[in-house]
């Protein structure tokens, strides 16, 4: 891990709450945009009444943008997709349908993972699915390396109430005197090295 990114994350970590094995405290969720706005190579189904010809399949672009026909380019950034449907119905009222009836559906995320850093055989940014648990996030890093110090593994969310870091017994996972915690899309799991 470069040098620079190494302090970043050690800077992540400096505060927060411990999950041992008794405690069965929840996690707070993830903050609200970090679930439900879109990005970049995000597809959208676009339903427009009948009109097979405006129906269809919409890929975000890098600029958080769709292009739909006859209107162009549609921001898509922080906006439900039932915000985008009705800036597409009143776009195509302005001279093109009289009352179009817009549907939009999302029907596949990108970007959407969680990172595991430190001592783990294979560090770096893996898909979320949903359901994927700490454990099998460092699963998917390829495990722990001999060097990893579990009793104080690191979880870093950011929430509404801005990024917050727990430590988290992993041990206690493994032992099931604690449930695995289900993690969050755009989590950072870093897994401390331990003292010499």
């Amino acid at each position: 891990m470069h040098a620079s990114r190494r302090l970043f994350v050690l800077g992540l970590v400096a505060v927060g709450c411990r999950l041992g094995a008794g405690d069965q405290t929840t996690l707070p969720p993830a903050a609200a945009t970090t679930n439900k706005t879109l990005g970049p190579g995000d597809m959208l189904e676009i339903k427009v009444g009948d009109r097979e010809d405006l129906s269809g399949e919409y890929e975000v672009g890098d600029d958080y943008k769709i292009r739909f026909p006859w209107i162009g380019e549609v921001d898509v950034k922080q906006k439900t997709h039932t915000q985008i449907a009705a800036d597409i119905e009143g776009r195509l009222k302005d001279g093109w349908l009289k009352q179009p009836q817009v549907r939009v559906r999302v029907t596949e995320r990108q970007n959407r993972e969680v990172s595991v850093l430190g001592q783990v055989k294979e560090a770096g940014s893996y898909p979320f699915k949903p359901g994927l648990t700490l454990m099998q996030a460092i699963s998917l890093a390829g495990g722990m390396n001999p060097l990893a110090q579990a009793r104080k593994v690191k979880l870093i969310r950011d929430t509404d109430k801005g990024r917050q870091t727990f430590e988290v017994d992993v041990t206690a996972i493994l032992d099931s005197r604690r449930a695995d915690l289900p993690l969050e899309p755009g989590d950072i799991v870093f897994v401390p090295e331990s003292p010499i």
